[in-house]
């Protein structure tokens, strides 16, 4: 809304100012009552994806811009509020600049993982699209754009930092990332085919009080090399690589990403998936297979076992801890069904099977006697609205 005293001004500001917006309404129920994912348990519930955010785009000049976006989550595993704000600056076709609080470009659809309108899915591929990593970042970014016969695209080269919460196993941990680097890599080949790369390499810390307490305890009896193994501090390298490949009435996508790191903690992942899909007038329906395999960095196990009740007592807490961080192998199969009903909503249905045992990257047990009643098999019911406006 425009508040001035002359009609002309108020024209000028309207037309500098383009306000948007997006939403979704998300139901989802997980057939296993021993363990959750992603939030999901036996119980049906609208809060772990549903979502309304706005968007305004204010033009100060014709080249330098004003991007801000507020976003209302139903999860209370994520912080409402601002998601979005930077300035951008385009002094021609070619260069983009932007600088403030913007999205982290992991994947191949980053900028619009809450925009559930522009992917076929009710949930993207879980093994690659988690809450794992971190959303946003705060910094600078340039991208180049270039056009070379059937070939456009762009290259992207951002750094920058990220301080607050990553949310895994339904908690929050406070996290810093610092000496944040990136540079990703579009392509689209002809009208059909899109490419994209990137890499990121950061530092890291992440807060987890309890297991700080534990390498304390440890440093204090003199198992320093065991200490020091549980610390989660360290460097990270993620890479990624996708392709498109869209005709008129059917696409087919992968995606491929590998997170490594230099602590026992973190997990080293190797993650894709693959899918397919056909449309039917205003119907898609899509298949996806996914699949998430890790390889952990070797513990340090200096403790002695066999010696005394208190040091035996010490082993044994030290490999909980490592069970305890360890994430897990997972596959997946989902099919998915998408009718766009008009021109900016559209209704979802899937079902994903899932196969993988209990980890931060996948399921957690209700109860400890749930861990071992668990199969290792579940299957996940989703069904969602989506809108843009």
């Amino acid at each position: 809304m425009t508040i001035c005293f002359g009609a002309g001004l108020s024209v000028q500001a309207e037309e500098k100012l383009a306000i948007s917006g997006f939403g979704r309404l998300v139901a989802g129920y997980l057939d296993d009552n021993n363990v959750s994912f992603e939030g999901y348990t036996n119980e049906l519930t609208f809060s772990e994806q549903s979502l309304l955010a706005l968007q305004a785009d204010y033009h100060l000049t014709d080249t330098v811009t004003v991007t801000t976006q507020l976003l209302a989550h139903s999860n209370n595993e994520r912080e409402s509020g601002l998601e979005w704000l930077y300035l951008s600056y385009e002094p021609n076709s070619q260069w983009l600049f932007k600088a403030g609080k913007m999205r982290t470009p992991f994947y191949q659809y980053s900028d619009v993982l809450d925009v559930g309108f522009a992917y076929s899915w009710v949930s993207p591929p879980q093994q690659l699209y988690s809450a794992f990593l971190f959303n946003q970042y705060e910094g600078l970014s340039g991208i180049h754009r270039f056009s070379l016969g059937q070939v456009s695209g762009a290259i992207e080269l951002y750094t920058g930092r990220y301080n607050g919460n990553t949310s895994f196993q339904q908690k929050r941990y406070p996290t810093d990332i610092d000496n944040l680097q990136g540079v990703v890599f579009n392509a689209i080949v002809g009208n059909h085919l899109k490419l994209r790369s990137s890499y990121i390499t950061a530092d890291f810390a992440l807060d987890l009080e309890e297991i700080t307490e534990f390498a304390n305890l440890l440093r204090g009896a003199g198992f320093v090399q065991s200490a020091n193994s549980l610390t989660m501090e360290g460097e990270f390298d993620i890479y990624q690589l996708g392709a498109i490949y869209e005709e008129f009435d059917y696409h087919l996508a992968w995606e491929w990403m590998k997170i490594t790191s230099n602590t026992i903690l973190a997990p080293n992942i190797a993650s894709y998936y693959v899918q397919g899909g056909y449309v039917f007038d205003s119907v898609t329906a899509h298949l996806t297979f996914a699949n998430l395999i890790t390889s952990d960095v070797e513990p340090v196990n200096e403790i002695p076992f066999g010696v005394n009740p208190g040091l035996d007592q010490l082993f044994i807490a030290y490999n909980t801890t490592l069970q305890r961080t360890k994430a897990s192998d997972l596959k997946s199969l989902t099919l998915g069904i998408r009718w766009d009903a008009g021109v900016n909503v559209a209704f979802k249905a899937e079902v994903t099977h899932y196969q993988g045992g209990v980890g931060i990257s996948t399921f957690e047990p209700l109860s400890e006697s749930a861990a071992s009643a668990f199969d290792e098999r579940a299957n996940l019911y989703q069904f969602g609205m989506e809108f843009v406006f």
